[in-house]
């Protein structure tokens, strides 16, 4: 049976909370009406993020200022995971009040057709990462998306926790060693695999690792039995480029941010 446009709109906006915990390393926290996680050990809003918000007039500004406090007494930067059913209605508006700015705008795209044909740089390959591969998965992430070295860590061991879960490696001709990284999974249960996220290496930007990473991912989606895959690309950067691949755009997706740190501009992954 194919994905309903339900199930697809639905991975979409809670693909950023489907990992499981690591305790002590990658927490899943419980704030009414959030989703929500946390690095304890990483100031980062990739790591620290909360969304998928179901609060209502009446509890949000309470519910905003619980997790400002929770993440302002660590003194970590969090991230808020915004799209179109967030609620209440004012959200917005509410957490700009209260600090918090708009890092990022995203594109929440689905692609139906496995099949479809996606023409690649033939001087690229791409393959699954291994267990020998960690350390240059761990590296790529931490120096290409950039993000700090623990939370890369982190990153690699949650990404296989979830179903179907796997990062995949770059290469190109003539350069020695992987130059870019993705990863994909799917929620539990479901026929929809997330593209979630893929960085090259700046030198070598520019010569087609973003489309060959998503073919790849998206031949093995197929080969899965998977009928549709979802991600969230950023309007200035990936998002044209997946649909010219073929991705369609089912809603909006923004990612806002605060920092205890008065004055201070949270950082993000590119």
């Amino acid at each position: 049976m194919s994905a309903s446009e339900q199930s697809i709109l639905h991975t979409v906006q809670n693909s950023m909370f489907e990992f499981p915990a690591l305790p002590g390393r990658w927490d899943i926290l419980s704030f009414p009406g959030l989703r929500a996680h946390a690095t304890p050990g990483v100031d980062h809003p990739f790591g620290n993020m909360v969304g998928v918000s179901t609060l209502t007039q009446a509890n949000a500004d309470a519910a905003i200022a619980q997790v400002q406090d929770f993440f302002g007494k660590r003194g970590h930067v969090v991230g808020w995971w915004l799209n179109a059913s967030s609620t209440p209605i004012d959200l917005v508006s509410r957490l700009e009040a209260a600090g918090f700015s708009k890092m990022v705008e995203q594109a929440g795209l689905v692609l139906t057709d496995l099949r479809h044909e996606i023409a690649c740089n033939p001087a690229v390959t791409v393959r699954r990462a291994t267990e020998r591969d960690r350390a240059d998965v761990a590296r790529l992430y931490a120096e290409a998306y950039p993000m700090p070295e623990a939370l890369a860590s982190v990153y690699c061991e949650v990404v296989p926790l979830v179903d179907c879960g796997n990062h995949f490696l770059a290469y190109l001709d003539g350069v020695e060693g992987p130059v870019a990284v993705s990863s994909m999974f799917s929620p539990r249960g479901s026929s929809v695999m997330v593209m979630q996220g893929a960085a090259t290496l700046e030198a070598h930007r520019g010569r087609g690792t973003y489309t060959a990473l998503m073919a790849a991912r998206l031949a093995e989606a197929r080969a899965m039995g998977k009928d549709a895959a979802v991600l969230q690309g950023d309007r200035k950067t990936s998002a044209p480029i997946c649909v010219k691949l073929g991705f369609r755009e089912v809603c909006s997706v923004d990612f806002y941010a605060w920092s205890p740190t008065p004055g201070a501009k949270p950082g993000l992954m590119h």
